[in-house]
């Protein structure tokens, strides 16, 4: 499952503490009982969709686990039951049972050791399954029904064991209007579609097993593409097909037409060919979730679909990567329970980047790397640490989250890293071998690699696996007397999180241009690697393989940095060393970063950084070379310089923003320039984002630009701008950034109010980001409307996010360490500015000889003359440069 909100944009960690990730009264859940082993699922079903509910039957063939129970527990929510039958062998009759409204108890006598049991509902679901229609504000909605069981949903709508270590064969019979296509699990084994009013017949059936999480039901109208074949195995040919609205067969195409290729290239990785009978993805209208993995039949939200603007810059790999690769990771071998979620979620995240590797690269693979380490880091720093194995939780949706993915990730790349990719991937070979079909815990995975390797690996997963947190290292590199010091310290609060052991690598260049990795095992708190050198190196690159997965301080000599950003062997030693570049404030280095980001052909990675440092710098300088890139080709090149050009509150940066907010042919770019606008706090910005607010785009993006535009301009004349797009009737994703925006620019107590009538929307992101503005006002009377939504609120991620909420609304202090926090960020802008000019005061007394000393004369002193702008300073560039061509991150 990939998580709407999940995406990669580059961000720097909060310093603040995180809180514990166990909130008040959570209990420890450990795996449920199973006396009875689920063989066969077989649902039929009518929908029912004036009413939004469904009625029909489940059979379920069962199989006799312990020698004592006497009752088969089947989860079921809110249904109306019928009968409720038992066939044992001497054929069907009504069996006692008893029924709470939450599980249905089956009275099974212990001489019984398999049988079927046959159950009568109907059911008005409230999650599980989704009933969709237009309504009289939005009437372009279509009419589908799509189910989404992940966590454990599908107890509203099918009566089953609703826990991932139960996997079954399954098949649904659907009857549907006349005129709906039906997409479930397996094979299509059935089809009767007569004319007139009788409904529609679709029959699917799976022979494969799989737990009830990952069970699917779509009906709507659909046009159907079908691709290639995909080739696995000794020649199998697996058919895939996308259902796409009616009208999108390009989009769809532009979407998922690497499918083919990734299924063949996973088959090949793992060693395990394509484990079933055929793939297909199928696009919907208002899903929760970004994509959803069921067997056989991903689902995905509509914005994965790409028209020929938001394609020149945006990709949809990265999700039809994460999605595919469960395939193999969530539903070939499952988790037994969520706790070991990581081993679905992590190894998907982690197939993202093993594809764009593929596709891209090694480069794009490591940066695609660092991108998942800032998004964990992130959450680690600020919200919470967790072990990633971890029972604590109230809801097992409270487990999906930057650890699971992000981190589960990282982990996977440091055994790669560690055990070489020959080792690494003939493990994960046996994993899936000797687990197929199966259920897998984590020390399945860790077993598997240590039996091919010979290592042990008990002390990497109790570090990073089983415990929370992250190395927090600070790198000094230093050059005396004949001797190379690379220092390190891990700074990280040790107790819970472990003293860390990581391979310290280094690349040395020399003058003439040659290098040499060097490394060492760093076992302790402090440690150094210590090379003899016979002349000064050129330059030093710390990590090239990013080995240290934490936050890493580096210190080097600055003329070190500028020779590895020019003379770097790789493009992560010339990004990493554009970004150490950013705390200088040196001329020098600013005649560096302007190399990188103007060179013709330099990686696009390296460029976008270099202009991020620059952003960092500020100063009349920086912004010239900024200035000059504007029309850089790489979009995403443009995007860096957008973003930076933010960081400056002068009319040059708002009059360059502006021109890209609105003519610029990339959506991206256009947002995010749209963003920096309101960032410069010039005065006509207003005018602007007004004016390009509710411009069309891919998934609203410039309406989203252009509120936290707004946001960030910090003009009160905004407020009613900014919550008329709160309201039912824009697009999710506008509405969502109106609501942060909102409580960035007022604390008004209609701001407030308005924000807690939102908890009420039927979205359930829309309910977080509601509760997230509500922490950003502070406003301790919220408390109670909080609690009322907490208890009706069906959604687990915003229950989550509601618990949360009350425990930060309840620290008096939180709103005092918030304004320190920013007047610290404020007193940092202006000592960077102070210090730039200070660097530039010296250039120019080194660089004028001293005047002779003559004593003083008694007369009023001369008139100040203007300032000589002195040979050493960069030179003004031109307004305009030639356009170069450059190379071709991922999806925002």
């Amino acid at each position: 499952m990939a998580l709407s909100q999940r995406h990669h944009a580059r961000c720097s960690c909060a310093a603040a503490a995180a809180a514990p990730f166990a909130l008040a009264g959570t209990e420890r859940k450990y795996e449920r009982d199973r006396p009875f082993r689920i063989v066969h699922l077989a649902v039929d079903l009518q929908l029912h969709f004036a009413k939004k509910s469904v009625s029909g039957s489940a059979t379920l063939e069962f199989e006799r686990v312990s020698p004592t129970d006497d009752a088969l527990v089947l989860d079921a929510l809110g249904f109306e039951l019928g009968r409720v039958r038992i066939d044992t062998g001497d054929g069907w009759s009504d069996v006692p049972h008893e029924y709470d409204g939450d599980q249905i108890r089956i009275s099974v006598p212990t001489r019984v050791e398999k049988g079927k049991v046959e159950v009568d509902y109907r059911a008005t679901p409230r999650r599980g399954l989704y009933f969709l229609a237009p309504d009289a504000v939005v009437k372009d909605r279509p009419e589908q029904v799509w189910s989404q069981c992940q966590d454990e949903d599908a107890r509203h709508f099918v009566p089953c064991h609703d826990k991932p270590h139960v996997k079954m064969t399954t098949e649904m019979r659907v009857r549907v209007a006349e005129g709906m296509t039906v997409l479930s699990n397996g094979e299509l084994v059935f089809k009767d579609t007569p004319r007139g009013a009788s409904p529609w017949v679709f029959h699917f059936k799976m022979n494969q097993p799989h737990p009830s999480y990952l069970l699917t039901l779509v009906a709507g109208q659909f046009d159907v593409i079908e691709d290639r074949d995909a080739v696995v195995g000794e020649g199998r040919a697996v058919p895939v097909t996308y259902w796409v609205p009616p009208g999108k067969k390009p989009d769809g195409l532009r979407a998922f037409s690497e499918t083919p290729r990734m299924i063949e290239l996973f088959s090949k990785l793992t060693g395990v060919p394509y484990p079933w009978s055929r793939y297909s993805q199928v696009v919907v209208s208002d899903f929760i979730f970004g994509g959803m993995e069921n067997t056989t039949a991903t689902t995905m939200y509509e914005h994965i679909l790409l028209d020929a603007r938001a394609a020149i810059d945006v990709v949809s790999h990265d999700l039809v990567a994460h999605e595919l690769a469960h395939q193999w990771f969530g539903d070939f071998v499952t988790c037994r329970d969520w706790s070991h979620g990581w081993l679905n979620e992590g190894f998907a995240t982690f197939f993202e980047q093993v594809e764009r590797e593929d596709r891209l690269g090694r480069d794009e693979y490591l940066y695609g790397i660092e991108a998942e380490l800032d998004a964990y880091t992130t959450e680690a720093s600020g919200r919470y640490q967790r072990p990633i194995v971890c029972r604590d939780y109230a809801l097992p949706i409270d487990l999906f989250d930057r650890h699971l993915y992000e981190k589960g990730c990282l982990v996977l790349h440091m055994l790669r890293t560690e055990l070489g990719d020959a080792t690494f991937w003939k493990g994960v070979h046996g994993y899936l071998e000797r687990h197929a079909h199966g259920i897998v815990e984590t020390n399945d995975l860790m077993r598997a690699l240590e039996s091919v390797s010979g290592r042990s690996l008990e002390r990497f997963f109790d570090a990073w696996v089983y415990r929370p947190g992250h190395p927090v290292v600070k790198v000094k590199v230093s050059y005396e007397d004949g001797l190379l010091t690379v220092g390190v310290k891990q700074t990280q609060k040790t107790g819970e999180t472990a003293v860390f052991s990581f391979d310290l690598e280094v690349e040395v260049a020399d003058k003439a241009g040659r290098t040499r990795r060097h490394k060492k095992t760093v076992t302790s708190e402090a440690d150094a690697l210590v090379v003899a050198c016979h002349e000064r190196p050129a330059w030093v690159g710390v990590d090239p393989e990013l080995r240290i997965v934490g936050e890493v301080t580096l210190e080097a000599p600055a003329e070190m940095l500028r020779a590895q950003l020019d003379g770097g062997t790789s493009a992560r030693l010339r990004w990493s060393a554009a970004q150490a570049l950013g705390k200088r404030f040196d001329l020098p280095t600013l005649r560096a970063l302007d190399k990188a980001l103007s060179k013709p052909g330099e990686a696009w990675m390296v460029r976008a950084e270099a202009a991020t440092a620059l952003g960092k710098i500020r100063g009349e300088h920086a912004l010239e070379i900024l200035l000059d890139q504007v029309g850089v080709e790489h979009p995403k090149v443009r995007r860096a310089v957008a973003r930076a050009l933010g960081n400056f509150r002068d009319p040059k940066a708002a009059k360059a923003l502006e021109k890209l907010a609105r003519k610029d042919e990339s959506y991206l770019v256009a947002a995010d320039a749209l963003r920096g606008l309101g960032k410069t706090r010039q005065k006509r910005a207003l005018e602007t984002l007004r004016d390009l607010c509710d411009k069309k785009s891919w998934a609203d993006v410039t309406r989203a630009g252009a509120l936290d535009g707004m946001a960030l301009l910090r003009d009160e004349d905004a407020v009613d701008d900014v919550m008329k797009r709160t309201r039912y009737g824009f697009p999710t994703r506008g509405r969502r950034a109106a609501i942060s925006a909102l409580a960035r620019l007022s604390d008004t107590r209609k701001a407030r109010q308005h924000l807690e009538d939102l908890l009420d929307d039927a979205d359930p992101h829309l309910r977080i980001d509601a509760v997230n503005a509500l922490v950003t006002l502070g406003d301790a009377r919220s408390r109670g409307p909080l609690r009322r939504a907490l208890e009706r609120d069906l959604d687990g991620r915003v229950a989550r996010r509601i618990r949360e909420a009350l425990r930060d609304l309840g620290d008096a202090s939180s709103n005092e360490r918030k304004r320190a926090l920013d007047d610290v960020e404020a007193l940092k802008t202006e000592l960077q500015e102070v210090q730039l000019r200070l660097t530039k005061l010296e250039q120019k007394k080194k660089a004028k000889p001293e005047p002779p000393e003559e004593k003083p004369e008694r007369h009023p002193p001369a008139p100040a003359k203007k300032p000589v702008k002195h040979p050493s300073e960069p030179p003004k560039k031109a307004a305009t440069r030639a356009k170069r061509p450059s190379p071709k991150r991922r999806k925002s």
